[in-house]
């Protein structure tokens, strides 16, 4: 497996949030805080259940053109 690095952002330490693309499949690969607010987690599940293996991130708006990026965007304006 090869991840291809898109960015980092969002937190003052070395540990930033980061988008990631394996290039075995395409799949897109985020590292951000695991969502738990409850009423966050009660409007995703009332659209898209969440399995008990799955979990729900949250990743700083600093990371949206690293993110438009990976999946094929060029050249995004977000302001």
């Amino acid at each position: 497996m090869t991840l291809r690095f898109y960015g980092k952002g969002g937190s003052e330490q070395e540990s930033c949030p980061s988008v990631h693309v394996d290039d075995a499949d395409g799949s897109l690969v985020i590292v951000g805080w695991p969502e738990e607010d409850q009423r966050v987690l009660a409007e995703i599940e009332a659209v898209s259940h969440i399995e008990p293996h799955e979990r729900a991130f949250r990743v700083p708006r600093e990371l949206k053109k690293a993110l438009w990026e990976a999946c094929g965007g060029n050249d995004p304006r977000f302001d």
